[in-house]
């Protein structure tokens, strides 16, 4: 009698924990699937010159230098490689994994920006989840020289400029991501009156992963209204980005010589092909500190 209620306390123990070890099996199982997300989609947090809908981790902090090398048919200087040369420095920092907030500064042409770029939805691998991801970005920028002429320049004010986008991108493959970027450019002055102060603009910008750290780029920019008191050209990027550890380093040829929003995508007055003057090369070096 003892042994047949030993075996059966036995029996209901054993049954007891194989059904709590299928019910947490389960819980585990469902709790990766509401939490699995699409990563990298892009490498940086720039595609090519324009930003993509990454942003940085929590704590870490992002040293980028971006050049620009291009020959002017008047000149044959060659100082920096070529006969002009433009540059930008900037600082970029997570303030959480989801916000991004960016600082840089230009030379010779004297633009200072900011950023700030919050990540809304972020692409699922599961049915139950998002199809896409999307990024919202703010930026602003202050003129201390003139570029093309086309803003008026007697106070603080009239130097500012303001992009907003909604960066929508989807990665179909583990080696195809494609971005689409709606973009609203706001500035302050202008110095004809046939000038819009607000542009509208759509970003196209394909990615493809030729191995495990080299993808090629692209990046197209379509304004909708564009300046009437200057000719200008969509920007276009095509280019190579190479990671190297938490160095990622970009190569790319492009139609325009300036780093921020609101002056390549409405101020490109350049078509791109390779004559001198309207062809351009960029580099551009990333590195990545976890504070």
């Amino acid at each position: 009698m003892k042994s047949k209620v030993i075996y059966c306390i036995l029996f209901l123990s054993i049954s007891a924990h194989l059904s709590s070890q299928n019910l947490l099996d389960k819980l585990a199982n469902e709790d990766i699937e509401t939490s699995s997300y699409v990563m990298s989609t892009f490498k940086g947090t720039r595609i090519s010159i324009g930003h993509s809908v990454e942003t940085r981790k929590k704590n870490t902090l992002e040293i980028s230098f971006m050049s620009r090398y291009w020959n002017v048919p008047q000149e044959s200087s060659n100082s920096f490689i070529a006969d002009r040369m433009c540059t930008r420095v900037g600082l970029d920092y997570g303030i959480s994994d989801r916000l991004t907030v960016g600082f840089g500064s230009g030379n010779p042409n004297g633009i200072f920006d900011s950023y700030l770029k919050y990540r809304l939805v972020q692409q699922s691998t599961t049915k139950k989840g998002s199809p896409i991801g999307i990024t919202l970005l703010q930026a602003g920028t202050y003129r201390t020289r003139s570029i093309k002429g086309i803003e008026r320049r007697t106070n603080f004010g009239e130097k500012l400029a303001f992009t907003t986008q909604v960066l929508i991108s989807r990665k179909f493959s583990r080696n195809f991501s494609f971005q689409i970027s709606p973009t609203f450019i706001h500035r302050t002055s202008s110095n004809f009156s046939i000038d819009d102060h607000n542009h509208f603009a759509v970003g196209f910008s394909p990615r493809y992963k030729l191995n495990n750290h080299v993808a090629l780029v692209s990046e197209y920019y379509y304004v909708i209204n564009p300046l009437k008191s200057l000719d200008t050209y969509g920007a276009f990027a095509l280019g190579v980005n190479w990671e190297v550890s938490d160095l990622l380093l970009q190569f790319k040829m492009t139609n325009n010589q300036i780093f921020t929003e609101d002056a390549f995508i409405t101020q490109t007055a350049q078509n791109f092909n390779f004559r001198d003057g309207n062809f351009y090369f960029g580099f551009h070096a990333t590195y990545h500190i976890q504070l």
